[in-house]
């Protein structure tokens, strides 16, 4: 069994945005894809969104063929887990000549290794202070002899920076449980967050198409933007299920105007 993220991480040394760090993959390296086999890969929101898309599927579809759920230790929440293939223990989107069949859209994990995003919320102030710190896999050359590579630099070459965007807002919500003070969510709670964070499009049936009283507290520019993109209608979702399940509210779940 591959060790687990964390037993791997460097710690000694945290990086910031002006932080270098070297690193290069390709086929090249006689490692390449091996990374992609027997992965614990947790799939955050926007991951499902951007891979269902990819595949030209209803998330719904998406998560029952390639996803398995279960409930988090700590977080007490729903957990999206991607499925290997049986057998080879491979990425299902491993593709054994070309490789990531779904490069464009791969998760922020994919994205963000061999760096690893550390996200810290204060009650203080607004905003998220974020460190990143190397993964330093036994397994994987692409340390020896690489490309130098500020952290920023490395966040904007693999497009990580909207896939952080909005695993904060996913954020929110574990912030928004631990400062209500409720320990575990019934079914009906599960039911809610797994709809409003992971299945968007069954979300959209739900929340626009159906006899939902919570829409007609919406001003008509929010469902406007959540009607014409799927990721305004993410990010309402899953301010919707904060609001819904641990403020007790749910008009003007705010979205940004991008």
């Amino acid at each position: 069994m591959p060790e687990l993220p964390e037993d791997i991480i460097d710690d000694s040394r945290p990086l910031g945005d002006t932080d270098t760090f070297s690193f290069s993959c390709g086929p090249e390296r006689s490692c390449f894809t091996t990374c992609c086999y027997d992965l614990s890969l947790v799939l955050m929101p926007y991951d499902i969104l951007r891979l269902s898309r990819h595949l030209g599927m209803k998330t719904g579809d998406f998560l029952k063929r390639y996803t398995t759920v279960h409930v988090g230790a700590e977080s007490g929440f729903p957990v999206i887990q991607l499925n290997m293939e049986e057998g080879s223990l491979k990425c299902p989107f491993l593709h054994s000549e070309k490789g990531c069949s779904v490069y464009e859209d791969r998760p922020g994990a994919c994205r963000t290794y061999p760096l690893a995003r550390i996200a810290r919320r204060s009650r203080d102030r607004d905003g998220v202070e974020e460190t990143y710190y190397a993964i330093r896999d036994p397994d994987c050359e692409g340390f020896k002899e690489g490309r130098i590579w500020t952290v920023e630099e490395w966040k904007k070459n693999e497009g990580i920076v909207l896939y952080n965007r909005m695993n904060d807002v996913f954020g929110e919500i574990l912030q928004a449980k631990q400062e209500s003070g409720i320990s575990y969510l019934n079914a009906d709670q599960m039911e809610t967050f797994y709809l409003g964070c992971y299945n968007i499009d069954d979300f959209r049936a739900f929340f626009l198409e159906g006899p939902n009283f919570d829409r007609y507290l919406e001003p008509e520019d929010v469902i406007q933007r959540i009607s014409e993109s799927d990721e305004a209608l993410l990010e309402f979702g899953m301010r919707w299920v904060k609001r819904k399940l641990f403020e007790r509210k749910c008009a003007a779940c705010g979205i940004s105007g991008s």
